[in-house]
């Protein structure tokens, strides 16, 4: 991998990743975040670096800016409460909400962010709602350790809209209890098609003071403040294939430990009501050998076998998320799960409808709607 230095002064410098910079000399930041020392920016990533310094870049592709990426608009806001940052899909709402986050630290607040976009999680892998808390600038939210989470299970809240406003209402009552000044969230991109009312019933779920909004019109009939923000011009767009390569490296980051072989209960498996209904001999669904998709007989849903394998898993001690696993496969005959698990320490299982390849931990055809 080439390595040059390149120089800023008073513009901004953006940095697509895979790369690793190093600040030679003089101070920059990012995105309201000094940086010093080193930081490694991910594949399909990109960070917009200001100031006046001197860089160390190995890999990455690089774009000068004659000026800043932020508009004026995001560094006049003053915010408090719960905040929702919301916009079409890769409008920028990761950005501005790690730029609110350090604009507000660097005034005293203790923050909270909640990155409920569960298709391309930032706290938490894929299916996750996480919540990390710092009083400390950061250039990434990668950066905040999860310190709260839910397992939802699904990549899209259109494919599971009342398990997550449960789960986002969980994870703000964990955050609030460290006392923050502001507590920012993440929204996902769904804006269509529903989005809308979507959005709205969130806000009323979780008593937001204001929203954020980057380009996006939207009205409430509650006493929440709408605020909206124009775009950074600058915001690179993201297509299919490389939205899937970052959920896979978010699930190797977080699956690509030591994974301990556990056999569970299947009396201790929840959240997926086909699955349950399978496993516990219900009647209304059964799985079978050699199907290639779902069939319907005399009543009874016949559900291809696969399904039931390599199913993502949340782990749960005492109501709160505290690992991962794989379900390998359901063996019903003796009434367990055989589970590849980040920790042994639990009380049940919880999974949705996403799917995980045990060996390259890369996303399968998730269990589909029935």
């Amino acid at each position: 991998m080439c390595g040059f230095n390149v120089g800023i002064d008073g513009g901004t410098l953006i940095v697509e990743g895979p790369a690793d910079v190093s600040v030679v000399s003089g101070q920059c930041e990012v995105l309201g975040c000094p940086v010093s020392g080193s930081l490694h920016i991910e594949e399909f990533r990109a960070l917009p670096i200001t100031g006046n310094c001197v860089l160390s870049i190995r890999g990455g592709v690089v774009r000068y800016v004659d000026g800043s990426t932020i508009p004026s608009e995001w560094s006049n806001l003053s915010l408090e409460g719960i905040v929702l940052v919301i916009g079409d899909v890769d409008s920028g709402k990761t950005t501005l909400s790690t730029y609110l986050l350090n604009r507000h630290v660097a005034r005293g607040l203790h923050v909270c962010v909640i990155d409920a976009d569960v298709g391309q999680s930032s706290i938490g892998p894929p299916g996750v709602i996480g919540g990390g808390c710092t009083s400390f600038p950061t250039y990434s939210l990668s950066e905040l350790h999860m310190l709260s989470g839910y397992f939802v299970g699904c990549t899209s809240p259109s494919q599971c809209v009342g398990r997550f406003i449960a789960g986002l209402s969980h994870v703000i009552r964990d955050v609030m209890s460290r006392t923050p000044g502001l507590v920012i969230i993440d929204m996902p991109g769904w804006v269509s098609d529903g989005g809308l009312e979507f959005i709205r019933s969130v806000i009323d779920s979780v008593a937001a003071d204001y929203v954020v909004s980057l380009d996006l019109d939207i009205s409430t009939w509650s006493y929440t403040r709408i605020i909206k923000v124009p775009k950074s011009p600058y915001v690179r767009s993201r297509d299919s294939d490389e939205r899937r390569v970052l959920r896979i490296n978010a699930l190797r980051h977080y699956l690509g430990g030591e994974l301990k072989n556990v056999e569970v209960g299947i009396d201790r498996v929840f959240g997926n009501s086909v699955i349950e209904c399978i496993v516990r001999n219900c009647g209304r669904y059964v799985a079978e050998e050699g199907l290639s998709d779902i069939a319907k007989h005399s009543g009874v849903v016949k559900v291809p076998m696969h399904y039931l394998n390599n199913v993502f898993a949340g782990l749960i001690r005492r109501g709160f998320l505290v690992g991962f696993g794989i379900i390998k496969r359901f063996d019903i005959r003796r009434g367990v799960a055989e589970l590849l698990a980040t920790t042994d320490t639990f009380d049940y299982v919880t999974i949705g409808r996403m799917r995980v390849d045990p060996e390259s931990l890369e996303e399968l055809k998730p269990i589909p709607f029935i």
